[in-house]
């Protein structure tokens, strides 16, 4: 997860430094291009405060559910009652990031450029839709296999 994490605080500002480089050219033949930029960069910000929450407060918790588990041993519960409300918020959270960027897969044309795009907007579709990947990729991670395999882990130790 970590490699995910850091990829989108590395790929997100410099995603959104394209896609206002590119805006300034073609924002008045595109005016999608401005909407683009808005949700990118409301995502960002969202996806910060996302991150932080899952680092400080529920990847934590894994961890020392996982260190028990090791070591055979059993916990208390989480001092908010058990993983599955955490976890039912990143997922919630993961949902809107994900119709967030359905959107935008929407509004760009999946990633199409057009007629009129220079090299730098076909740079950036490329690389927005590389980032929308790794994006989804990270939630699949997350709601899938991870979360389902600690909520197991912690059903069988947690007393």
């Amino acid at each position: 997860m970590k490699i995910h994490h850091r990829g989108i605080r590395s790929r997100g500002p410099e995603l959104v430094e394209l896609l206002e480089k590119v805006e300034r050219v073609h924002g008045e033949a595109h005016p999608e291009l401005h909407e683009l930029r808005a949700l990118v960069s409301e995502s960002l910000q969202d996806l910060e405060m996302h991150l932080q929450k899952e680092e400080n407060v529920l990847f934590p918790y894994l961890y020392e559910l996982y260190a028990a588990q090791q070591q055979g041993q059993r916990m208390e519960p989480m001092h908010c009652g058990t993983i599955a409300n955490p976890v039912r918020v990143m997922r919630m959270e993961h949902e809107g990031e994900g119709n967030r960027y359905l959107h935008i897969i929407e509004l760009t044309r999946h990633f199409s450029v057009p007629q009129d795009g220079c090299a730098s907007y076909r740079l950036l579709m490329q690389e927005l839709e590389a980032f929308v990947d790794a994006l989804f990729e990270h939630i699949h991670l997350e709601n899938n296999l991870l979360f389902p395999r600690f909520e197991e882990i912690e059903r069988k130790i947690v007393f």
